[in-house]
């Protein structure tokens, strides 16, 4: 279905955003029902956006079903080709789907305890996801920076309404600050590459334009550190660092996944559709803060005190293989199409749910009255040892250590990265993946060493549903590891729609 007509441009775009349109109206569903029943259990907004992501589930899988497969499987162009629906978009949905409904289900410890803020935090949850989907079908300029905008000051009101201590609120503030500076970047960044260019429409920067261009290339790199924001990578990965030691596990997990899956979808779409091949320095910008990142997040996890520093530092370092996936686009050096679209499309399963688990763990652990620290750590094996061997799951896959799915996501972004001429590249990140097994292990001797006979931790403080979702996110680890060949196939269908 090609939209083409003013009538069917409109048709299109509402099909087009249905997912997102789906979730809007669960957000104002729960906004409206916390206004006029402000007594409302909790747990009814917990399945007021269950209900509504399984509606956007419903809605891409028809979109899935109804794409076209003679045209590569686009389903649909509007505005031009602003608006792109395809199996890479649905994809992306199906991802940020995934990351709320573990946030909403691991978040019962937060609605108990603030029964109040339930409607406000569910609408949020829902408006940030809608705002994500937007994102990830966005070509358009305009309405990207609309979505990109909706995004932040979403998930600056997440972090601000939790603001029970000082550095909390301390930690909204900054994030308050950085989103500002990452949506100035993007929207000037944008203004360039419409001074050098003349159009609006990304996708059209790959047909006859020089990308190569001193003011395009300026121009892509600020879209490219406005971006980094919400991904979580240097040098504006300061304030997702703040959120994740500071606020609740379910909000911290649902930040730090959702801003990484957004963020490198959108930079992949951007680095496909847009740059294209022909923007080597594109190519070489991407790489350069993947590298960065990952030898940055892999030291600073050597000296992590804290289980939630070490979590925020992994996440880091995980960042870094995923934006090396995103340089590894174009032709590679044998002549055929780099994998890197492929290889994040399927490192994204394992990394989205592996921060999020070991986020929710790390709640647990807190909610039980265990200090963060690592000498408070030492035992918890013996001590609460269901939920210390998920988190020891969430943990491995963070840092990428076999068998589990963050692993085999680093294998193919390697092999993406050595095909697009990144053996450079390649070779840091072998340096990274081995300091963070370092880091992640220290703690794991730790966790399993001798007790001195303490009691076990009363885990049970924590709700069975939210129990259950970190036992879930972190058993998606060794799922997606044994079901590696499947979701490649699924990640190449996905990738095979950019063009």
């Amino acid at each position: 279905m090609i939209a083409s007509s003013s009538t069917g441009v409109g048709v299109g775009v509402g099909l087009g955003l249905l997912p997102a349109l789906i979730l809007g109206g669960g957000a104002l569903v729960c906004a409206a029902v916390a206004v006029s029943r402000p007594r409302m259990r909790p747990s009814l907004y917990r399945w007021f956006t269950v209900l509504a992501a399984a509606g956007a589930f419903t809605a891409s899988m028809i979109e899935l079903v109804s794409l076209r497969p003679d045209h590569n499987g686009v389903g649909l162009v509007a505005y031009s080709g602003g608006l792109m629906v395809d199996r890479f978009h649905v994809f992306g949905t199906v991802l940020v789907l995934l990351v709320l409904v573990l946030t909403v289900l691991g978040a019962e410890t937060y609605l108990r305890r603030s029964p109040a803020r339930a409607g406000a935090f569910c609408a949020l949850l829902q408006l940030s996801a809608a705002a994500a989907v937007m994102l990830v079908a966005q070509r358009e300029m305009a309405a990207f920076t609309a979505a990109f905008a909706l995004l932040l000051v979403c998930l600056v009101l997440l972090t601000a309404m939790t603001k029970t201590s000082g550095p909390t609120a301390e930690a909204a503030f900054r994030q308050v600050l950085v989103g500002g500076v990452a949506l100035a970047t993007t929207v000037y960044g944008l203004v360039l590459i419409y001074g050098a260019t003349g159009t609006t429409d990304l996708s059209r920067l790959d047909s006859g334009v020089r990308v190569d261009g001193p003011l395009v290339t300026v121009g892509m790199a600020l879209v490219v550190i406005g971006l980094l924001a919400v991904i979580g990578a240097p040098p504006l990965q300061s304030w997702m660092r703040d959120t994740q030691e500071t606020t609740p596990g379910a909000i911290a997990g649902f930040s730090s996944a959702l801003g990484a899956v957004t963020g490198t979808t959108v930079l992949l779409r951007f680095a496909v559709e847009g740059f294209g091949a022909g923007s080597s320095r594109w190519m070489l910008l991407v790489t350069s803060v993947a590298v960065m990142a990952m030898l940055t997040g892999a030291i600073l996890a050597l000296r992590a005190t804290t289980v939630r520093r070490l979590i925020a530092d992994l996440s880091i370092a995980q960042s870094g293989f995923l934006l090396l996936a995103v340089g590894a686009t174009g032709r590679g050096i044998d002549g055929t199409v780099a994998s890197g679209p492929i290889a994040l499309l399927f490192a994204l399963m394992g990394a989205a749910t592996a921060v999020v688990a070991a986020l929710l763990l790390a709640g647990i652990f807190d909610a039980a009255g265990l200090p963060p620290g690592i000498a408070a750590y030492r035992g918890v094996g013996r001590r609460a040892p269901a939920t210390a061997a998920f988190l020891s799951l969430a943990l491995l896959s963070l840092a990428g250590l076999p068998p589990l799915a963050g692993f085999f996501g680093r294998v193919l972004i390697a092999e993406s990265a050595l095909n697009a001429g990144a053996g450079w590249a390649v070779a840091i990140a072998g340096v990274a993946m081995v300091l963070a097994a370092v880091a992640v292990l220290r703690w794991l001797m730790a966790m399993y060493a001798e007790d001195n006979g303490e009691a076990p931790f009363a885990v049970s403080t924590t709700p069975l549903t939210s129990r259950a979702a970190a036992w879930t996110a972190a058993g998606l680890g060794v799922l997606v590891a044994a079901l590696a060949a499947p979701l490649i196939a699924l990640a190449n269908g996905g990738a095979g729609a950019l063009h």
